[in-house]
């Protein structure tokens, strides 16, 4: 199998970055990357979490992706379910993990296994 043909949604990635405001320096997050190919799976699929004050939703899904693709621990991702295919599903806000790479094994006889694994964590309100 080859990676590149299973990723079938897309994400943006944005980052903390340091932003010259005179003599001060203060922290944005910033567009670095967009319209990466990817693939969100292993949902946990939690269930809502209803308060008297509000509801959120919480989960911890897996998402896969070329290994030069530069994702770091605390990037903030945009991930649009099927847009890879042209879809326009829904868009999903999470940030990551510390990637784990899986390179492509010496003497491969199917190449292009080369990936990224990248555990996410959604953590959102909910309007209702």
């Amino acid at each position: 199998m080859n990676w590149t043909d299973w990723y079938t949604d897309t994400m943006d990635i944005y980052r903390v970055q340091d932003v010259q405001d005179g003599a001060l320096t203060r922290h944005e997050r910033q567009q670095v990357q967009t319209g990466i190919p990817c693939r969100v799976y292993q949902s946990d699929n939690k269930p809502i979490n209803m308060t008297t004050t509000a509801a959120d939703v919480q989960q911890n899904d897996h998402l896969a992706c070329d290994i030069s693709i530069d994702v770091r621990a605390g990037d903030e991702l945009m991930i649009t379910r099927g847009g890879r295919l042209g879809r326009a599903g829904p868009v999903i806000r999470a940030f990551a993990a510390d990637p784990s790479l899986y390179y492509e094994p010496f003497g491969a006889i199917m190449p292009g296994l080369a990936h990224q694994e990248i555990r996410l964590l959604q953590q959102e309100r909910v309007n209702l």
